[in-house]
């Protein structure tokens, strides 16, 4: 009997794991698509230049990305700075 109530117990926690992971990842999916949604003419633009160049350095996906959203500060790369000219 005891060993019943431990399974059972198993198969009801496995239920309610199940049921928060398939939550978390709908709720994630929502957002990722409304992410996708709302940046649809950045996403189409740079693949639209990956499509012609392959490749984008970061400070170029931020150029671009920035035509259509602000970019936080944390995310922002000062621009680099030219190496010192031999003398």
């Amino acid at each position: 009997m005891r060993m019943m109530a431990r399974n059972s117990m198993s198969e009801k926690l496995a239920e309610d794991i199940d049921s928060a992971v398939k939550r978390l990842s709908d709720e994630a999916y929502e957002i990722a698509l409304s992410h996708i949604r709302s940046n649809r003419e950045a996403i189409d633009k740079i693949v639209e230049v990956l499509i012609e160049k392959e490749t984008l350095s970061g400070d170029e996906f931020r150029a671009i990305l920035s035509e259509f959203v602000v970019i936080p500060v944390e995310n922002r790369v000062p621009p680099a700075t030219p190496a010192a000219l031999p003398a």
